[in-house]
């Protein structure tokens, strides 16, 4: 819409120059043919306006071309000529106006933001879950909005909606533009850069990570034991960051594990630190800011934690002689895939594993790290394939009332019921394989199903440093001018009809890792240090200890 404003109001003041010559060239020649001409200038921005809608710092250029329709009506040369200069000036009143002003096609940050609030609150299915005080909400992030709308700030907006879904405790609340907004929205918020982040160890202490080189001088690397940062601890300093209340975490869980990581960017020019030096005793030292984006570090070592095997999705990869990972990135395959079921996927995959099989495998580990979620159609697809011989629960619909328009509660956290999903098990790797899950917070949505389901099957275990995200309904995405806006608003049940997955108030979602590995300095060291896959060391070292 940019774009085509801008060719307009370069268009328009060379209609203009052509109408002022044609003024002459008709008195001369006498016919009446050309005088619609008069009426191109303004008939281009009726066209425009009906594509992209009104931009009040177009006015002088639509002003400008409906002047020049008087030269339907008066056709003298003076008249004409004296219309199409002062269209000219109108137009180029707009160029400049369009080109440097911020307000120029901007959008009004608070008009989108209440058509997504009343969207959800309208049709958000865990309200009732959560408890949730809407005109509370309401009244705190309105304000947050209006200072976004009156700066014209697309990365204040930006800001804003992440702090609102965060409220939520629920991965399926998202709202996002693009990209590079994205980017900028976490930088401005995540405070400066002083060369670490900070996490909390399995037993309580909270050590430097991802350390920039430059500490080493100070006594600082991979491993240091961070006691204060400027004044607080670590996690009450991580209290102080605007990045915190933008990330969410649905499980509580989780965000214990995260407790402290966003300390490291808040502070000033410097930052005065106690650390516990390499003979144990407590050391102050003074660091500088490297930069102003904390976000960079900060996301590099989220990763590092996180990620899952770095392979193709939906590949089979020998780990050891008899045992093998799936990598499964998201929970979708192909266009057709859907359509069938996920059976040819199945199929596919069917033939891997029996390819696998004859070379030796007996175990899988199932690394679904990092997945994103998708289709429940491919979790169930998974699960025949993997669970043991008989029939398996997945999960139950909720009933929905097409009359009212809603789901039935029943109450006491209850819901009405359409009928049970269960998957019948193909037993693939035999009564002898064993399956490992490895899941991590960023197992969101289906990835949290598939964790679920395959927690009932005796063959499996689940393990991570976490369990997965805790965030299970089914999504609506919503197109505001702004971004896109999603939101839970397909219910899924447990059998005795309470909500499937996602947590209440409690923040305790009911998908879980059975095995949590303790995230120790040996991890951390393996991880930051070694750049190894420590869970997936874990997860061979547990298939092999295990009595058959």
């Amino acid at each position: 819409m940019v774009k085509l404003d801008i060719v307009i109001l370069i268009i328009l003041p060379l209609l203009s120059a052509l109408l002022w010559y044609m003024a002459g060239y008709v008195e001369k020649v006498r016919n009446s043919k050309w005088r619609i001409l008069w009426l191109a200038p303004a008939m281009i921005c009726f066209a425009l306006v009906y594509v992209s809608g009104v931009e009040k710092l177009m006015l002088p250029a639509y002003l400008g071309a409906a002047l020049l329709a008087i030269g339907l009506f008066r056709p003298d040369k003076k008249t004409r000529r004296t219309a199409s200069a002062v269209s000219c000036v109108l137009v180029l009143i707009s160029l400049p106006l369009c080109l440097f002003s911020k307000s120029y096609r901007s959008i009004d940050y608070v008009k989108d933001f209440n058509e997504g609030f009343e969207s959800m609150k309208a049709h958000y299915v865990l309200a009732e879950h959560k408890q949730i005080d809407w005109d509370g909400l309401y009244e705190k992030y309105l304000p947050e909005f209006e200072a976004a709308n009156k700066s014209h700030d697309k990365v204040a907006n930006e800001i804003a909606w992440y702090k609102f879904c965060a409220e939520f405790h629920d991965l399926h609340v998202n709202f996002g533009s693009d990209e590079k907004t994205r980017d900028a929205a976490y930088a401005r918020t995540s405070g400066n850069d002083y060369g670490l982040v900070i996490c909390t160890l399995a037993d309580g202490r909270t050590v430097a990570v991802e350390t920039d080189k430059s500490l080493e001088e100070k006594g600082i690397s991979n491993g240091t034991e961070i006691i204060k940062w400027n004044g607080m601890t670590p996690v009450e300093a991580d209290e102080l960051s605007e990045m915190k209340q933008i990330f969410t975490f649905a499980d509580a869980d989780n965000e214990k594990f995260f407790e402290g990581y966003f300390a490291a960017g808040t502070g000033g020019e410097s930052v005065e630190v106690i650390i516990k030096d390499d003979s144990g005793a407590e050391k102050k030292v003074t660091l500088n800011k490297l930069s102003d984006n904390y976000y960079e570090r900060a996301k590099e070592a989220y990763k590092k934690i996180l990620r899952g095997m770095d392979v193709g999705h939906m590949t089979i990869t020998k780990i050891n002689d008899t045992t093998a990972c799936l990598r499964i990135k998201t929970m979708s395959f192909d266009s057709i895939s859907e359509k069938d079921k996920h059976q040819k996927m199945k199929e596919e995959l069917r033939g891997q594993i029996l390819d696998v099989k004859k070379q030796g495998i007996k175990d899988i580990i199932i690394d679904i790290r990092e997945n994103n979620g998708g289709s429940g159609t491919m979790v169930k697809a998974i699960g025949e394939l993997f669970a043991p011989e008989g029939e398996y629960y997945y999960v139950t619909d909720a009933y929905f009332d097409h009359d009212k328009k809603c789901y039935i509660s029943e109450g006491d956290g209850r819901w009405k019921s359409a009928g049970d999903v269960t998957v019948s098990g193909e037993n693939i790797l035999g009564d002898e394989g064993r399956i490992v899950l490895l899941v991590g917070c960023d197992s969101v949505s289906a990835a949290d199903h598939l964790t679920k389901l395959m927690s009932g099957f005796e063959n499996t275990t689940v393990m991570g440093f976490t369990g997965p995200s805790g965030s299970a309904q089914g999504v609506s995405p919503i197109e505001l001018k702004s971004g896109m806006f999603s939101y839970s608003s397909s219910l899924m049940l447990n059998q005795d009809g309470t909500i499937y997955i996602d947590c209440g108030t409690d923040m305790q979602a009911d998908d879980s890792a059975e095995v949590i590995v303790p995230f120790d300095e040996n991890a951390m060291h393996e991880i930051f240090d070694e750049g190894n896959d420590y869970l997936m060391y874990k997860a061979v070292e547990y298939l092999s200890d295990l009595e058959r």
